[in-house]
C-alpha cells in the first residue's frame, strides 16, 4: 500500500509538472551593455558597468541640475501613476500565486450553558461548557497541465513589464530634465556672446562717432555701425 500511495505521488508531482506554455526566449537587447573604454562618465573607468547600474545623481554632477530632477520625481504625476500600476501588479501576481496552494480554513468555538434546577434531577443547576474545533481545505484546483503555474508566471511577467515601464518613464522623465537644463545653459551663453559682442560693436561705434565729429569718416560709415549696434 505504501509503495502505491508513493507511485501515485510522483505521478501526481509528474502531470502537475508539465506545462503547455512555450518557453519564451528573451531577445538580445539592441544597445550595448557596457560603457566602451575611454567613454565613462566624469571620465572614470567603468568598463565593466552595466550603463543600467549607473544611477542619474552619478551620471549628472551638477548640483542645480540634481536639484531641478529631483524634483520632477518628487511631483511628476505620470511617474506617480507608474509607480502606482507596479503595486497593483504586484498585488495580482500574489493573489494568483496563493492559487497554487489548497486554501486552508479554521474555526473554533465555545459555549457556555447554565441549566436551571428545575429542569433536571435531582433539582441542582449545573453548568455545561463544549468546545468546537473545525479544519478543512476549500476547492482546490489540481493544475494538470500548468494552466495555474502560466497565469502565475504571466501575473509575474506584467510585474516586471510595468517596473520597466516605471524605471523607462523615470529615465524619460530625468531625460527631459537634463535636455531642458543643458538647452537653458545653452541660451545663457548665446547670451554672454551676445552681450559681448554688443559690447564691441558699441565701442566701434563710439568710435566712429568721435571720428565722424572729427571729419575723418563719412555720415555712411557712422550709420553703418550704428545699424550694427
Amino acid at each position: 500500500m505504501n509503495r502505491i500511495l508513493a507511485l501515485a505521488a510522483l505521478v501526481g508531482m509528474a502531470v502537475t509538472g508539465c506545462t503547455l506554455a512555450p518557453k519564451y526566449q528573451q531577445p538580445a537587447p539592441p544597445v550595448a551593455q557596457t560603457w566602451p573604454a575611454g567613454s565613462a562618465p566624469n571620465g572614470r573607468s567603468q568598463t565593466n558597468m552595466a550603463t543600467a547600474d549607473i544611477g542619474w545623481r552619478e551620471f549628472f554632477q551638477d548640483a542645480r541640475l540634481q536639484q531641478l530632477i529631483g524634483l520632477a520625481l518628487t511631483n511628476n504625476r505620470d511617474l506617480r501613476v507608474a509607480v502606482l500600476n507596479v503595486e497593483v501588479s504586484q498585488a495580482q501576481y500574489r493573489i494568483q500565486r496563493a492559487n497554487l496552494y489548497p486554501q486552508i480554513d479554521a474555526t473554533g468555538g465555545y459555549a457556555r450553558q447554565k441549566t436551571p434546577g428545575y429542569e433536571i434531577i435531582p433539582g441542582e443547576p449545573s453548568i455545561n461548557s463544549q468546545y468546537t474545533v473545525g479544519i478543512g481545505a476549500s476547492s482546490y484546483e489540481l493544475d494538470l497541465f500548468g494552466r495555474i503555474r502560466s497565469l502565475k508566471k504571466q501575473a509575474l511577467e506584467n510585474y516586471f513589464a510595468t517596473e520597466e515601464a516605471r524605471r523607462a518613464a523615470q529615465i524619460s522623465l530625468v531625460s527631459e530634465v537634463a535636455g531642458q537644463y543643458l538647452t537653458e545653459l545653452e541660451y545663457h551663453q548665446q547670451l554672454d556672446v551676445a552681450r559681448q559682442t554688443l559690447a564691441s560693436v558699441q565701442s566701434a561705434h563710439d568710435l566712429n562717432k568721435q571720428s565722424y565729429d572729427a571729419g575723418n569718416i563719412s555720415a555712411l560709415d557712422l550709420r553703418t555701425t550704428e545699424a550694427q549696434v
